[in-house]
């Protein structure tokens, strides 16, 4: 359901562990280390897509199709490509955050709301190279929602219907049609003897 992002640590680890990470001149970027052991096996292989979405108005901004990793320190997740509800600023600007001295940086916002979900970093130092052209989201600024998490199920009181459900609905259809005709049969004959009665008036 649609919350605060929340990652599991079985998905981070099965994400982390099946794509690879490269910088822009195509060279393999060690990963990150791991908040938690990572998991594998039965959990890792039920794990179920998911979809971010911009916390102000909900529009999808992209999903896990597109992973790349997840770094806890900075409070972000890195993906290859984003919905076309992101929008780029192509003002690059000077990253003000610690540890990210010389980056320089263009800002992600949404198109629907406005909010600024993000950057994309275009200049980093070695040690910030595994993010170098990516689609850095930060997670205070979007949602999640896993495809397939959905439990609630349209409900019926009704019972199927079956050949002998037909039967009994069959029966039942056929005395009520005789009742019908019966009752017509009464009125026809009220109706005769009222006309009757008015004639002889």
């Amino acid at each position: 359901m649609a919350g605060a992002l929340h990652l599991p640590s079985g998905l981070v680890a099965e994400l982390d562990s099946s794509l690879s990470r490269l910088d822009a001149g195509g060279r393999r970027v060690p990963p990150l280390p791991p908040a938690e052991q990572r998991q594998g096996g039965a959990e890792n292989a039920d794990l179920l897509p998911m979809v971010f979405l911009c916390a102000g108005c909900k529009r999808p901004v992209g999903d896990t199709l597109s992973w790349v990793t997840n770094d806890e320190e900075s409070g972000c997740i890195l993906l290859r490509s984003a919905a076309a509800s992101v929008s780029v600023d192509e003002e690059r600007k000077l990253s003000k955050l610690p540890g990210e001295c010389g980056c320089i940086i263009e800002t992600l916002f949404c198109s629907g709301c406005s909010m600024t979900l993000g950057n994309i970093y275009r200049c980093t130092p070695k040690h910030l190279d595994y993010k170098r052209d990516l689609f850095c989201f930060s997670v205070d600024s979007i949602e999640s929602y896993i495809l397939g998490s959905s439990e609630k199920q349209a409900l019926t009181d009704e019972e199927p219907l079956t050949l002998e459900s037909r039967a009994v609905l069959e029966d039942v259809l056929q005395r009520a049609d005789a009742v019908l005709k019966a009752l017509e049969t009464r009125l026809t004959a009220v109706e005769s003897s009222m006309a009757s009665l008015h004639n002889k008036v």
